[in-house]
């Protein structure tokens, strides 16, 4: 009679089962904003000419459980954004048409996280994310909602290290 797994399978199993045990035991986890450690914390966002960027913290603080307060006296924490700004940069031109193939969107804002005794926890600091995109003047419309796209997934991604920042001063 045969033996269900062969010896190098059996090897290969303990070997594979060992890898994962040293992986687990070694607290490896994936980058995510994790903010189960501020649940309980009563949280303001406050906008100052960054809707974009308010509406997206607000968009994942409530995906993870946590409901911002309405007002600045209710929150123990508020996240003041800023200064939001997109702008658009050519990095190529075509050498036979002279019409730029390639550009970079900048996206910068002011984010400032403090307590609300008025203690400052962290100052003012700007957040910024840079994506690069093409342009072909053949696809006009696709490349303008893939802009829009790219202008969202960049908040998105701010937004996540805005909550990264907030857990941090929190913590």
């Amino acid at each position: 009679m045969r033996p269900l797994i062969s010896p190098l399978n059996r090897a290969t199993i303990v070997g594979f089962a060992f890898l994962l045990m040293g992986l687990s035991a070694c607290g490896f986890q994936l980058r995510g904003t994790n903010l189960e450690g501020i649940q309980d914390t009563k949280i303001y966002v406050q906008s100052s000419g960054a809707s974009v960027l308010a509406t997206e913290v607000k968009k994942q603080l409530i995906e993870a459980g946590i409901e911002p307060v309405s007002s600045a006296s209710e929150a123990e924490y508020i996240v003041t954004l800023s200064n939001e700004t997109f702008k658009t940069k050519v990095l190529s031109v075509s050498p036979t048409t002279g019409k730029a193939e390639e550009y970079q969107v900048n996206y910068t804002a002011m984010v400032k996280i403090s307590s609300q005794d008025g203690g400052s926890t962290a100052r003012a600091e700007p957040v910024v994310a840079t994506r690069d995109l093409t342009f072909d003047e053949g696809s006009v419309l696709g490349k303008v909602q893939e802009e829009s796209i790219l202008k969202k997934d960049i908040a998105k991604q701010v937004a996540a290290s805005v909550l990264r920042r907030l857990r941090a001063a929190i913590q």
